[in-house]
Parts: C-alpha cells; sequence; structure tokens
C-alpha cells in the first residue's frame, strides 16, 4: 500500500512540476516576445526621428534663404548604403531591420555615414535645394550631370567642413531606385574636382552614390534619366 501511495505522490508531484514549467515557460516567452516587440518599435520610432530630424533642419535653413546654413549634432543608427538615400524631395533611412522616410520641403543631396553613432551635421539652402554636409575628412560632395540619348556626363567637387576644395579618391557607385546595383567607376583627383562619364542602361531614376576612400562617409542624390 505504502508503495502504491509513493507512485501516486510520484506521478502527482510530476504532474505539478510540468504545469509549475509550463506557466514559467510561458511566461518567459511572453516577455520575451514583449520586449522584442518593444525593441523593434524602438528601432522603428529612432529611424523615423532620424529622417524626421533632417527633414526638420532642411525647413529651417529653407525659411532662412540661400546660402543659410544650420549645423546640428545627429545620432544615426547603422544604416544600409543603397537602400538609404536622398531622392529629391525624399529622405529615405533604412537599417537592417526597419525604414523611416521623410519629406523634406526642397530637393536634397548630401553626406550619410557609413557607421552608426553621434555626428556633427549641417544644412545648407542652395537655391531652391538643401544639401546635407557631416564631419568627416570628405564634408561635402557637390555633384552635377547632364545626360544625353543613354550617356551620363558628371562632375565632382569634394569639399572638407571648412568648404575647401580637398584631393579623394573614390568610388562613385549606381543604382536602381530599388536598390539594385547597375555599375561603378573608380577615379581620383588632386585639384578636389573631377569628370566623366556613364553608359545609362535606359531612361529611368538612378540613385548615385559617391564612397570617398577612408572618409567613413558617402553621399547620396539621384538623377532622372527621360
Amino acid at each position: 500500500m505504502s508503495y502504491r501511495k509513493k507512485g501516486q505522490y510520484s506521478v502527482e508531484y510530476a504532474i505539478i512540476m510540468g504545469i509549475g514549467i509550463s506557466i514559467i515557460a510561458a511566461f518567459l516567452l511572453y516577455v520575451a516576445l514583449f520586449y522584442g516587440s518593444f525593441a523593434v518599435g524602438s528601432a522603428a520610432s529612432q529611424i523615423t526621428t532620424v529622417s524626421d530630424s533632417l527633414s526638420n533642419e532642411i525647413s529651417y535653413v529653407t525659411s532662412q534663404g540661400p546660402g543659410s546654413v544650420q549645423a546640428f549634432p545627429i545620432t544615426i543608427p547603422l544604416i544600409e548604403p543603397k537602400y538609404s538615400f536622398f531622392c529629391g524631395n525624399i529622405i529615405k533611412l533604412q537599417t537592417t531591420t526597419e525604414l523611416g522616410v521623410s519629406k523634406s520641403i526642397e530637393n536634397v543631396s548630401g553626406m550619410l555615414p557609413l557607421s552608426g553613432g553621434t555626428f556633427d551635421a549641417f544644412a545648407r539652402d542652395e537655391n531652391g535645394s538643401a544639401v546635407i554636409g557631416l564631419d568627416f575628412s570628405i564634408a561635402l560632395i557637390q555633384f552635377t550631370y547632364s545626360t544625353s540619348s543613354n550617356t551620363l556626363s558628371y562632375s565632382l567637387s569634394f569639399y572638407n567642413y571648412s568648404n575647401d576644395l580637398t584631393p579623394a579618391k573614390f568610388n562613385l557607385s549606381l543604382f536602381s531606385a530599388g536598390g539594385a546595383y547597375l555599375q561603378s567607376i573608380t577615379g581620383s583627383t588632386t585639384s578636389g574636382k573631377a569628370t566623366g562619364t556613364l553608359s545609362l542602361p535606359s531612361p529611368n531614376l538612378y540613385i548615385v552614390e559617391v564612397y570617398p576612400s577612408g572618409a567613413g562617409d558617402y553621399y547620396s542624390t539621384c538623377i532622372s534619366v527621360p
């Protein structure tokens, strides 16, 4: 009889322990999902805040008139180049999991960091468009272009934070608006200015990104080829 009771107690103990473990496991799963969702929501909020902040800085310098400059600090998570760019008045920033898109009141181009962190930045109004710069060895790149048939002729000017032309080695890459890599070229300049041409696949909207060697940031703009 005592052995039967001991067996019964063992079964009841196992059942109770099983229920207890299930409750604990369910609680831990809930906590993991809750905090996981919170973290995702926080990341999404952060990247949207960054794009909105850039848009607000552009709005401010625009209100001050052509030539106005506004310096500001900005904290940016690690973003993905080719998916993070300026195009017309669109500011698009993307991490490996989150996306932030904002619209500015002017067309915008300029620099974005290749690493996450807090940076000294500036926005400058230039007669109907805005440029974003960063306090890196290459703080700003000016890009102008013209098209003829399927040929893009471009001019690049590299500036430091003091707005002086500076020598640079660089890689210029061309992407579709969806982020598909199309082609790239490398070049260098001792004067701070460089020119060249690219053959375009067809009339379309393209993202141009210029990566100065060792600078830690890259220039982004888009071109529309009719």
